[in-house]
């Protein structure tokens, strides 16, 4: 006989707070993909020198919003814009 005995409600609460805590760590990362595709809209308004000022063109906007729904934009205009070398369009 063991010492500590394993019941079957301990298994299911334990999965019912990981599956409730899972379904909340979705939720806030729509949420902040959401505030985050709102954000990368106003980026969209901005003038081009503005753009090109952070190390972005106005496609590399576009291309970011036009992502699925569920995605970051804001993650991949960082992408771009750190791939991006100024120094090569300065030449160009």
């Amino acid at each position: 006989m063991a010492i500590i005995t394993k019941s079957s409600t301990t298994g299911f609460s334990a999965r019912l707070i990981d599956s409730t805590a899972l379904a909340f760590a979705a939720v806030r990362a729509y949420g902040k993909a959401y505030v985050n595709r709102r954000s990368a809209r106003r980026l969209s308004e901005l003038p081009d020198y503005l753009l090109n000022d952070m190390g972005l063109k106005r496609d590399d906007v576009h291309a970011a919003l036009s992502q699925d729904w569920r995605s970051d934009p804001t993650f991949e205009l960082a992408y771009r814009a750190g791939r991006r070398d100024p120094m090569r369009e300065m030449r160009d």
